[in-house]
C-alpha cells in the first residue's frame, strides 16, 4: 500500500486534490470530516469540552450540541486553548485513521487529507505528500467567501499554520491550484504515474 499525506494551508486547494483523488477511486481520509463526526458523536470529548469552555455549549432539541464557530474561535485566539483540544481530539482521529487504513489495506493507493500534517507530524505515516499551493491573492479570495470568515480570522489561522514556503522545504510533490481543475489534475496523475513506476522498480 502507498500512502498519500495531503496537505495545504487553508484556501489553498487541499480538498480539490481530494476529489480529484477521490474520482479516480483512492479512498480519501478525510480528517476534517472526521474531527466534525467526533465533536458530534463522542460524549466523551463533548463532556472535556464543555468543562472546559462551557460557552461553547449549546442547547439543541434538549441536546447539547458543540458551537463549532464558537470553540474555533478559543482555539485560533489562544494557543493553549488549541494544544488543549487537539489533546483531547487528536487521539481519536488516529485511532480512526487506524480502523480506515485497515479497512482498506487491499487499496493500492490510499490519500490522508490531513490540513495540519506536518505540525502533527502525520507526514511520518505518509510515503510521498502531495502539497497544495496557490498565491496569497486567490488564498485570500477563496477563504473570505466560507461563511463565517473574516480577515481576522483567517490571519489567526493562517498563524497556526506553517507557512507554505516551511512546507515546501520538506520536499513534498507540489500542486498547483492556482491555474484551474484540468491543470491541477494533470499534475495529479503525472506524480501517481511516477509514485507507481517508483513503487514497481523498488519491488523488482
Amino acid at each position: 500500500m502507498i500512502i498519500i499525506g495531503i496537505t495545504g494551508s487553508i484556501g489553498m486547494g487541499k480538498s480539490t486534490i481530494a476529489k480529484m483523488l477521490m474520482s479516480l477511486k483512492i479512498p480519501v481520509f478525510d480528517s476534517d470530516k472526521e474531527v466534525k463526526y467526533i465533536l458530534e458523536n463522542y460524549s466523551i470529548v463533548q463532556k472535556k469540552i464543555c468543562d472546559i469552555w462551557p460557552d461553547v455549549i449549546q442547547i439543541e432539541k434538549s441536546e447539547q450540541k458543540i458551537n463549532k464557530h464558537l470553540l474555533s474561535e478559543r482555539i485560533f485566539t489562544n494557543r493553549k486553548n488549541r494544544r488543549i483540544l487537539e489533546k483531547i481530539i487528536h487521539p481519536h482521529v488516529k485511532e480512526r485513521r487506524k480502523e480506515f487504513i485497515k479497512d482498506v489495506s487491499k487499496s493500492l493507493i490510499v490519500a490522508l487529507d490531513v490540513p495540519l500534517l506536518y505540525e502533527t507530524g502525520s507526514d511520518k505515516f505518509c510515503d510521498y505528500i502531495f502539497l497544495a499551493y496557490t498565491n496569497e491573492e486567490t488564498q485570500k479570495k477563496r477563504v473570505l467567501r466560507r461563511l463565517g470568515m473574516t480577515e481576522k480570522k483567517l490571519d489567526l489561522i493562517k498563524k497556526a499554520q506553517w507557512s507554505t514556503d516551511k512546507k515546501r522545504k520538506k520536499n513534498p510533490y507540489l500542486v498547483s491550484t492556482s491555474y484551474g481543475k484540468i491543470i491541477s489534475f494533470t499534475i495529479i496523475i503525472a506524480y501517481l504515474i511516477t509514485i507507481i513506476f517508483k513503487r514497481r522498480i523498488l519491488q523488482l
